[in-house]
C-alpha cells in the first residue's frame, strides 16, 4: 500500500479496446446513447495485476517514473479500485485530460447533444470517492487538462494543488511537501524540461503511446503546444520506452505534435526524412506494429517520400491495414490562416493552404493514411465568408478517405488567444450548422470503408459487432436528420 496513489478518471484509465482513436468517444454525453453503452464501447476498465493497472496514461507514467526515481512509495490504480488504497495513503495524484468538459471536443459534442460529457462525469465521480478522506489526504492535479481548474472556482477549491505545464522540475517537491503535511500552493507552473531531465517510463502506457518530441514551434495562436519549446527525444530513449510498452501492448504509437518533424531544424519546417526514417527503423526492431498520433498536412506535401518510406518500414498492407493520424485543417479561409496560424502552412504560404490540404489528403489516401482532421468553428473575428470557404474546402476533400470533425473554439489558458471569449452554441449561425452538416455528410460517406479498414483483423467479435451496429445507427439517423436540417437549425438558433 503506497503513501502516494496515482490515478486518472475512468475515461482515461482505459485502452479503449486497443483502439486509441475510440478514446474520443469518452467526450460524448450519455444522452443519445446510455452511459453503459459509452462505458462499454469507449472506456472499458483497463486490466489490473496485483491491484495496479497494467497500462496507464503516458503523462501519469512520467510522473510515476519521476517519483520512483526520487524513492517515493507509489501505487498506480484504477479509480474504481482506489478506495481500498486510501486508508494508508497520504497523497493522491490525478492526471487529467478534460476533467471539467471544457475541451473543444467535449464542448462541441455537448453543444449538439446536450448534457455533460463522460469525461466530466467520471472526474466528478472520482472526486466523490475521495471526499470522505479529504481531511487527511492531499489531492494534486496535473496533466494536459489542468488549466481547466483556473476556469472553475468550485473545483479549484476542492483540490490542494494544480500543476500546470511540464512536471519534471516541480512534481517531486510538491509531493514531498504534501507527504510532510505542509500547505501547498494552489497553482504551480512547471517550466520546459531539458531532454536529459525527462525520465524514461518504467511501466507500459495506454496502447504503447511514446513521446518522441515535445512542443511544436509553428506558432498557431489557438493552440497550447505551439508555445512550448520543441525538443526531440533521443532515439535510444524512445527505444527503451518501446521495450517497456511491448511487454503489455505489443504495438506502440509514436506521439508528437507532428511526428514527421522529428529531428527537424529547418526554419521552414521541411521534414528531415533521414532522421524520421532512422527513428522508425530503430523502433521497428522492437515491434513490427507501429502507429502515429499526429502529423501536419504541410509536412506531408513538402516531403511526400517520407510517407512512402514509413510505409515500407512498418509493412503497410502486410502487418497493418492503415495509419489513423490526427491532423488539423482548421479553416479554408486564407484570411484566418494569415491572422492566426501562418506558421501552420510553412513551407507554403497561407494563400496556398486549400491546395496544400487537398494534396496532403490525396497523398495520404494513396498511402493508406487516414486523417482524422479538425476544423475550428468560431475563431475570433470569424465571418460568414470564412465559413463558406471552409465548406468549399470540405467539399473538395470528398474523394479522400478521412474523418473531418468541426470543433468549437475554446481559448485555453495556455494559448495565445486565452483572453478571447469562448464561442458558445448561442453564437452558432445557420452557416455553422451547414458546415457541420457537410462534415457529417463526408464522414458518413466514408464510414463503411473506415470501419472495414480500422477493424480489419480485430478479434473481439462482440465489440466489433457493437461498433458496426453503432456506425449503422449513426448513418441511418443522419440520413433522416439531414433532410430536416433547416428545421433543426432554426430550432437550435431560436432557443
Amino acid at each position: 500500500m503506497g503513501e502516494i496513489i496515482l490515478t486518472a478518471p475512468a475515461t482515461e484509465m482505459s485502452n479503449h479496446h486497443g483502439k486509441e482513436f475510440m478514446g474520443f468517444g469518452t467526450c460524448s454525453p450519455p444522452t443519445v446513447v446510455p452511459s453503459w453503452f459509452v462505458k462499454m464501447f469507449f472506456y472499458p476498465k483497463i486490466k489490473c495485476k496485483n491491484g495496479e493497472v497494467t497500462q496507464a496514461p503516458y503523462g501519469l507514467r512520467k510522473v510515476e517514473a519521476l517519483l520512483l526515481n526520487e524513492g517515493f512509495d507509489v501505487v498506480t490504480v484504477h479509480p474504481y479500485d482506489i478506495e481500498k488504497y486510501l486508508e494508508k495513503a497520504k497523497v493522491v495524484g490525478i492526471s487529467v485530460m478534460d476533467p471539467l468538459g471544457f475541451g473543444p471536443v467535449s464542448v462541441t459534442f455537448s453543444s449538439i447533444l446536450g448534457g455533460d460529457p463522460s469525461t466530466r462525469i467520471e472526474f466528478v465521480n472520482l472526486m466523490k470517492t475521495l471526499e470522505p478522506y479529504r481531511d487527511r489526504i492531499k489531492v494534486i492535479i496535473g496533466g494536459a487538462g489542468a488549466w481547466q481548474f483556473e476556469w472553475d472556482e468550485y473545483w479549484k477549491s476542492k483540490v490542494d494543488c494544480i500543476i500546470i505545464g511540464e512536471g519534471e522540475y516541480v512534481v517531486a517537491e510538491v509531493f514531498r511537501k504534501a507527504l510532510r503535511g505542509e500547505e501547498l500552493p494552489k497553482i504551480v507552473r512547471g517550466k520546459p524540461a531539458r531532454v536529459e531531465d525527462i525520465p524514461t517510463i518504467k511501466r507500459p502506457s495506454i496502447n504503447g503511446l511514446i513521446e518522441i518530441s515535445r512542443g511544436c514551434g509553428r506558432g498557431c495562436k489557438f493552440c497550447s503546444e505551439t508555445l512550448k519549446l520543441k525538443r526531440d527525444i533521443p532515439i535510444q530513449k524512445v527505444v527503451e520506452e518501446a521495450k517497456v510498452c511491448v511487454r503489455e501492448t505489443r504495438s506502440v504509437i509514436l506521439h508528437a505534435e507532428d511526428v514527421l518533424l522529428y529531428g527537424c531544424k529547418d526554419p521552414k519546417f521541411i521534414p528531415n526524412e533521414e532522421k524520421v526514417l532512422k527513428l522508425f527503423k530503430a523502433v521497428s526492431e522492437v515491434t513490427g506494429y507501429i502507429g502515429v498520433s499526429h502529423c501536419s498536412l504541410a509536412a506531408v506535401v513538402s516531403k511526400p517520400s517520407i510517407v512512402e518510406g514509413i510505409n515500407e518500414i512498418v509493412g503497410m498492407g502486410e502487418r497493418i491495414n492503415m495509419f489513423g493520424v490526427q491532423t488539423g485543417v482548421e479553416t479554408g479561409s486564407t484570411r484566418l490562416m494569415e491572422k492566426y496560424m501562418r506558421g501552420k502552412c510553412l513551407p507554403f504560404h497561407p494563400s496556398e493552404w486549400c491546395d496544400v490540404v487537398e494534396e496532403a489528403f490525396a497523398i495520404m489516401h494513396e498511402n493508406n493514411w487516414v486523417p482524422a482532421a479538425t476544423l475550428i468553428i468560431g475563431l475570433p473575428d470569424e465571418r460568414e465568408e470564412d465559413v463558406v470557404k471552409t465548406i468549399e474546402l470540405v467539399e473538395r476533400l470528398r474523394d479522400y478517405c478521412s474523418l473531418i470533425v468541426p470543433l468549437i473554439f475554446i481559448p485555453m489558458e495556455v494559448c495565445a488567444l486565452r483572453k478571447e471569449r469562448s464561442f458558445t452554441k448561442e453564437n452558432l449561425k445557420e452557416y455553422h450548422y451547414e458546415l457541420m452538416a457537410v462534415c457529417m455528410d463526408h464522414d458518413v460517406h466514408w464510414v463503411d470503408k473506415l470501419f472495414k479498414k480500422y477493424f480489419g483483423g480485430y478479434k473481439n467479435i462482440p465489440i466489433k459487432l457493437g461498433y458496426w451496429a453503432f456506425s449503422r445507427w449513426i448513418k441511418r439517423s443522419w440520413e433522416k436528420r439531414r433532410k430536416e436540417l433547416k428545421v433543426v437549425v432554426r430550432s437550435l438558433i431560436e432557443r
